[in-house]
């Protein structure tokens, strides 16, 4: 799959550029379009999930304020598997299930690479590297899915070899914080 280099500084989108999207992780440029909104022509660019059927749209002067930035370069992606390394060490005052799923939620829906990154380590710690409850392992796999999806375009491998990545490295920091 060729991917466009990224730029969402760039005044006019380019259809068939690849960006990542803070929650959905990457998404391609399929179309743009002006749209009338309150009276008010207004550019959109139209999004495509990639390796999904959602379809997202945005106002083109709006991308930066959505979150939209290029695909994580090798740098990036290495400073990422080094944050999920470290070693998981256990909270001093465990939180009820209820209020840490809400809290780990929350932070996830921030879009912040290093928030994604924490939610898969904290949900690692909370259950002891196996969730139990499906709303923890539907949480984990919210928080790999999107990073995985664009380690593996960035990288030209295959997504389960990304997938298969962060869940090793996340379950190698448990077991280095118990040796």
């Amino acid at each position: 799959m060729p991917v466009a280099p990224a730029s969402v500084d760039s005044a006019a989108p380019t259809v068939g550029e690849v960006l990542t999207h803070p929650v959905h992780g990457p998404v391609r440029i399929v179309s743009t379009c002006t749209r009338t909104v309150r009276g008010t022509e207004k550019a959109y660019v139209d999004l495509e999930v990639i390796d999904d059927e959602m379809r997202i749209s945005v106002p083109a002067d709006g991308k930066d304020v959505v979150g939209l930035r290029p695909l994580l370069a090798e740098p990036e992606i290495v400073a990422l598997i080094d944050q999920l390394a470290e070693p998981i060490t256990a909270p001093e005052k465990k939180t009820s299930w209820a209020h840490r799923i809400k809290s780990l939620q929350m932070q996830l829906q921030t879009g912040r690479l290093t928030d994604r990154v924490e939610v898969i380590r904290a949900i690692m710690r909370d259950s002891g590297g196996t969730p139990s409850s499906l709303a923890e392992r539907n949480l984990l796999k919210q928080a790999i899915d999107p990073l995985a999806a664009e380690i593996a375009i960035s990288r030209d491998v295959p997504r389960q070899q990304a997938q298969d990545l962060l869940q090793s490295t996340a379950e190698n920091a448990l077991e280095a914080d118990a040796a």
